[in-house]
């Protein structure tokens, strides 16, 4: 028997929506947030960018599902071949050797992600010569 668009689009386009939609989510949550500043090329070094990404709490399931990416994600951004099953411990490192740098918000995914998508409109630089950028609301 032949099948139409309609079961074209439930058992394919359907799932890979939603599955690329929460991968663009995932992604942007741990990339963006109001405290998370950008950089000029010249003042712009490995150590600002690998620690300008945000460890946020996904929750039990999500994180069994996903490794703990999301929970332990500046260490990927430090040293990317870490292995999943090492991440929590050397996130504990970052925790404890670099308290200035390290980035971590507790706010539940939903309300991030409002504030996210609120106050996260554009970048524009910040006040001062350190060549920083900071995101800014649309109003």
């Amino acid at each position: 028997k032949a099948l139409g668009w309609a079961s074209v689009c439930a058992m394919y386009v359907g799932p890979l929506t939603i599955a690329n939609a929460w991968l663009v989510l995932y992604t942007w949550l741990q990339h963006t947030d109001i405290d998370v500043p950008h950089f000029d090329n010249d003042v712009w070094d490995w150590g600002r960018g690998a620690f300008m990404t945000i460890d946020r709490p996904y929750g039990p399931v999500l994180d069994l599902i996903h490794h703990k990416i999301g929970s332990t994600h500046v260490a990927h951004h430090v040293n990317c071949t870490i292995p999943h099953y090492k991440a929590l411990e050397a996130t504990e490192a970052l925790k404890k050797h670099f308290p200035d740098f390290y980035l971590y918000d507790p706010t539940p995914v939903p309300l991030a992600l409002f504030r996210v998508v609120k106050n996260c409109f554009r970048v524009q630089r910040a006040p001062g010569p350190d060549g920083m950028h900071l995101f800014t609301s649309i109003a």
